[in-house]
């Protein structure tokens, strides 16, 4: 093993660097904004506090597997997902892209990062 190469990378697809600004749904009840910190073609990171929050009731384990609606206005697109992993230190979370409204317009935002 190289010195530096602490393992294999899981991602399928490169990552890229962005921030876009999102509206989340999750379930019926709690609706929140974040920023988007990275893509890929099938799945981004997401910095939202008040989802992502460290809490006494909830732990990081209970949003693994959930879905979730992501709504970005300045692009003009919608986005179903899965939740993959959480860091609630950081209010960060991943989610793997099920379907978007506009899949060629995925496309042009991913290729435009």
């Amino acid at each position: 093993m190289e010195a530096g190469n602490t393992g294999q990378e899981r991602r399928k697809h490169k990552r890229k660097l962005v921030k876009i600004m999102f509206l989340i749904k999750l379930g019926k009840l709690f609706n929140a904004r974040g920023m988007l910190k990275d893509i890929s073609k099938d799945s981004m990171c997401l910095m939202c506090q008040q989802l992502f929050k460290a809490s006494a009731t909830i732990q990081p384990k209970d949003y693994i597997g959930k879905s979730l609606q992501i709504m970005i206005p300045s692009e003009n697109i919608t986005i179903e997902g899965v939740i993959l992993w959480v860091n609630p230190k950081k209010g960060e979370g991943a989610i793997r892209i099920k379907s978007t409204s506009d899949d060629k317009r995925w496309q042009e935002i991913y290729e435009k990062a």
